[in-house]
């Protein structure tokens, strides 16, 4: 059983990409809808919430674990593989959506930080994101390290999250992505390509496409996390465990307050339990 950590509902896009990939895995899923959003919060908060989650995913049966939150992956993730995982769960991995993402902006593998001399050729990405993530700075160093020819602009979305997690009509949130996406154009207007930078953000994708220039590529975060574990597994086939398929939901908040799901996403991915069930 393959666990899915996400601050809220967000991660559900790269849970649903997850279970299309591999349709015979087992999937526990667990929203800290209680905490949401992690944006607000500080980067110690974000590590010791980030380490509930996972440990109660671990306790539950997963021997790896997804941070479907990219707030989560780039403040706490590090810290979680380097200081905690090796004592306190010799054997169990955790990975996040940064390191795909990372990979797939800039072409070249995780292991290697130091730019390709012989890559031409400029390429303008943008990069919408929480606050927390932007600030953070990991996506930007990240891409840095390993393609400098690649300029990446930063855009901070605050209440975007609120907006989704709230169930926000198509006005109010068409208008914050409207807003967002023109303020960015000032400074790139002929972007080759943008990502939503948070898990959230698929859920209103098409808000995204409609403001963004036709030309304007949009990289699609949960397809390319899903290739990325394809791949891990296939290298590291003792954590592909074979199931029945079955997807499982639960939250640390009240499962009746969970709605933003029933709008967005397939009937599967809509009941939750109470995270105390496990």
């Amino acid at each position: 059983m393959i666990g899915v950590f996400d601050s809220g509902s967000g991660g559900l896009t790269i849970l649903e990409a997850l279970h299309e990939a591999m349709p015979t895995q087992d999937f526990l899923y667990l929203g800290d809808h209680a905490n949401a959003p992690y944006g607000h919060r500080s980067n110690q908060q974000i590590v010791t919430m980030t380490k509930a989650g996972v440990e109660t995913l671990f306790e539950a049966g997963c021997d790896l674990v997804i941070l479907a939150c990219n707030t989560a992956a780039a403040i706490a993730l590090r810290s979680l593989q380097q200081d905690w995982l090796p004592n306190a769960y010799p054997g169990k991995r955790i990975l996040g959506v940064l390191v795909p993402m990372v990979e797939a902006l800039t072409g070249v593998p995780w292991s290697q930080e130091h730019p390709n001399r012989q890559q031409r050729g400029d390429r303008s990405i943008l990069l919408f994101a929480t606050r927390k993530t932007v600030d953070s700075g990991s996506y930007l160093e990240e891409v840095e390290k390993r393609a400098p020819h690649v300029r990446l602009s930063q855009k901070a979305c605050p209440g975007l999250v609120d907006a989704i997690e709230g169930g926000a009509g198509k006005a109010p949130i068409s208008g914050l992505i409207g807003g967002f996406v023109g303020e960015v154009l000032k400074e790139a207007p002929t972007p080759d390509a943008a990502f939503l930078g948070c898990t959230h953000f698929p859920l209103v994708k098409d808000y995204f496409r409609a403001a963004l220039p036709p030309t304007t590529e949009l990289l699609s975060q949960p397809d390319i996390v899903a290739a990325s574990l394809r791949e891990y597994l296939d290298r590291h086939p003792s954590y592909r465990k074979e199931g029945t398929g079955r997807v499982r939901l639960l939250t640390t908040g009240r499962p009746e307050d969970v709605t933003m799901a029933n709008a967005y996403l397939p009937e599967k991915l809509r009941h939750f339990e109470d995270h105390n069930t496990v």
